[in-house]
């Protein structure tokens, strides 16, 4: 083979060679081509069929529907609907106005003035057998150091009159009454939430059991006169049990008070405190508050025994405050007011019995204190009247701690 041939034979292979070569990188492509166009063909029919699997996987990633209800993390509150205490406007004469009644309870006041009435049909109830924070027990009175006491608790207790007091009054008054001829029982006006709302935390009675047909009959004594014992004659026959509240002064008459005294326990009835001086209790300091109760009940546990207890407690003149009424409560008395009294306590003066004992009749109503002196003539005088009154309008006469 010459030269040439062998060119010739190279130059064919050569090219026989290179068409081979591209032949396969045509095929190569045309493979991938084929491949892809059969993927994207694939793929549609996925789109518009999908697979089992698929609708799981995309049923479990899919976010909530656009009308899914949403909480809110942050709860709207409700409305406040709570009133305000009403802003006094005028003073109070305790014999012919009084301050509106409100229907909500109210924080502790701060005195300013004295508002104006506002007639209102029923009265607000004040709980017949409250809880106190401090010291009563229903066993009895404590006497109590006051040194041994840390008066720290009363630090945020108010001294000031009630909110619905008379300017510069600290003196207690009932709100009105009014019975119709059938005895239907209504109330023009009352004393404030905030005040019966005192009276309701500390033990404090003002009215007692207001659902029922009851009243009780409570007597202070300052003094002896001869009348106290007329007025124990009537009790014993008519079968009631009252409560007389005695002063240190009543105690320290001695032979005299003393049979009587004895007397009032041996017959049913309850003995309470009204102090040792008779003092306007909330212009006295803490420890001069306390040794006013302590006073009269070390007196009456030397004449009548040492076994001799008591619970309660009636302010002279009826004159309180917050502080008054969480100290006494803290040493285990509840004080005692009344929803009926009248000017009976001057003996040189004594009212006419018959205008007296239709006062008394007028002002009967569920829960009624009636506040009555032994002092009195006139009580003396109608007494039996009066109880055999109270039956017969369907009251019970309760003694105050029932």
């Amino acid at each position: 083979m010459n030269a040439n041939d062998k060119n010739v034979k190279g130059s064919k292979f050569s090219g026989n060679k290179k068409s081979t070569f591209m032949i396969i990188i045509i095929l190569i492509l045309v493979i991938f081509i084929g491949v892809e166009i059969a993927a994207l063909v694939k793929s549609g029919k996925n789109r518009n069929n999908p697979s089992p699997t698929d609708v799981a996987i995309a049923t479990a990633t899919q976010a909530p529907a656009d009308n899914t209800e949403q909480t809110d993390a942050t709860p709207t509150p409700a409305a406040d609907n709570t009133q305000e205490p009403e802003t006094p406007t005028a003073n109070v004469n305790p014999a012919t106005d009084a301050p509106a009644v409100t229907a909500t309870s109210t924080p502790t006041p701060t005195p300013t003035s004295t508002p104006t009435p506002t007639p209102t049909p029923t009265p607000t109830a004040t709980s017949s057998n409250p809880t106190a924070p401090h010291g009563i027990d229903d066993v009895a009175a404590r006497i109590v150091d006051p040194s041994t006491i840390d008066f720290s608790f009363l630090n945020d207790v108010s001294r000031e009159p009630f909110e619905d007091c008379s300017a510069g009054s600290y003196d207690w008054y009932p709100g009105a009454v009014k019975r119709d001829a059938n005895g239907n029982v209504t109330y023009p006006w009352d004393r404030y939430p905030s005040t019966l709302n005192f009276l309701k935390l500390y033990g404090g009675i003002y009215r007692k059991n207001t659902d029922k047909k009851v009243c009780y009959l409570t007597f202070d004594c300052g003094y002896e006169n001869g009348n106290t014992e007329k007025i124990l004659d009537t009790l014993k026959a008519k079968n009631v049990q009252a409560i007389f509240f005695v002063t240190g002064g009543f105690v320290d008459e001695g032979s005299k008070t003393l049979p009587i005294m004895k007397r009032m326990l041996a017959e049913g009835h309850l003995i309470g405190s009204h102090t040792e001086h008779h003092k306007v209790m909330p212009t006295l300091s803490d420890t001069e508050f306390v040794e006013e109760l302590n006073s009269v009940y070390r007196k009456l546990k030397n004449a009548l025994g040492n076994d001799f207890t008591m619970l309660f407690y009636r302010p002279p003149q009826g004159a309180s405050c917050p502080r008054d009424l969480a100290l006494a409560s803290y040493l285990g008395y509840y004080s005692v007011f009344w929803s009926f009294a009248y000017g009976d306590y001057e003996p040189s003066s004594q009212p006419d019995p018959g205008p007296s004992l239709q006062k008394m009749k007028d002002t009967l109503h569920p829960g009624c204190v009636y506040l009555l002196h032994a002092v009195s003539s006139t009580n003396a005088t109608v007494l039996g009247d009066l109880i055999d009154y109270i039956r017969a309008e369907g009251y019970e006469i309760r003694r105050i701690d029932h």
